[in-house]
């Protein structure tokens, strides 16, 4: 099998920055968040893919921005707010299931181990919604799914830019600027704009920067380049680390508190990525 490491560095980088924007929204709306991230994003790549200039694919890549980061990351966020990032992030991950079915439709061949390796990643889903605590999960966990469903789409799409020659930089700008241009078109018809949070300190703000430039930028790249090179069948299900490592990390920083189910189903999860990889 081709070398996983981007996939998987990639999926460590994505599970650090959900705990954090469950904290952002605190003061910010989730159309206000999404469209800093993606702004931010756009930003630390836009020179980069200028030099390089626009080519085949980028229509492609425009699209799984609209629909995968203005519409998916904005479910997924609102996801977060409803229940905390280590139970959001392992819900949305049911798109790998959800991947394995469309990714034929882009001209990959998907085996039988991916195809069951989806399946434990749902399986791990189930019981992280039947996790503990007291607080009712279906709102959130509907918002997860439908965001889990949105991505799909959107991912499928990548991997038709980078069929379609597109570069690599150029995909994952793309991406960002089109969902930024969307997020402020509704940020600015729905009055959020004017409403604007105060008192978020410079500090915080290059903090913000700094989780969404290693989010939309860094972690995009890798994310787009695994997909030019393995496909989007495989990556997918390499980057579902993400929701066991998010689990882990967001009680050993204090930030929540996932039952055992919830790290069972996240266990489950990260059995899914070693088959994948192994097989």
């Amino acid at each position: 099998m081709p070398n996983p490491a981007y996939a998987l560095v990639a999926s460590l980088i994505w599970a650090f920055s959900p705990i954090y924007y469950r904290a952002f929204m605190r003061k910010f709306d989730f159309l206000q968040l999404n469209l800093m991230r993606t702004s931010l994003g756009a930003a630390a790549l836009a020179v980069p893919a200028l030099l390089l200039g626009f080519g085949t694919g980028t229509g492609y890549a425009l699209l799984s921005g609209l629909i995968t980061l203005a519409v998916g990351d904005s479910l997924f966020l609102l996801s977060i707010g409803e229940m905390g990032a280590s139970i959001a992030t392992p819900v949305v991950y049911t798109y790998v299931l959800f991947v394995q079915l469309t990714a034929t439709t882009v001209g990959e061949t998907v085996p039988a181990a991916n195809v069951l390796a989806a399946l434990m990643v749902v399986a791990g889903v189930f019981l992280i919604s039947r996790g503990g605590g007291s607080k009712p999960r279906a709102k959130g966990i509907a918002l997860g799914i439908s965001a889990g469903l949105v991505w799909t789409a959107g991912q499928d799409l990548i991997r038709v830019a980078t069929n379609a020659g597109g570069n690599v930089v150029v995909v994952a700008f793309g991406r960002d600027f089109a969902a930024a241009l969307a997020l402020a078109a509704a940020v600015i018809a729905t009055g959020r704009m004017r409403a604007w949070p105060k008192g978020f300190t410079k500090r915080e703000y290059g903090f913000l920067a700094l989780i969404a430039v290693s989010d939309l930028a860094l972690g995009s790249l890798l994310y787009v380049y695994s997909i030019s090179v393995i496909g989007v069948a495989v990556t997918v299900i390499l980057t579902s680390l993400s929701p066991l490592l998010t689990q882990i990390l967001s009680k050993a920083l204090g930030k929540e508190s996932p039952s055992m189910r919830d790290f069972a189903g996240g266990a489950l999860i990260v059995a899914a990525v070693t088959l994948a990889v192994i097989l």
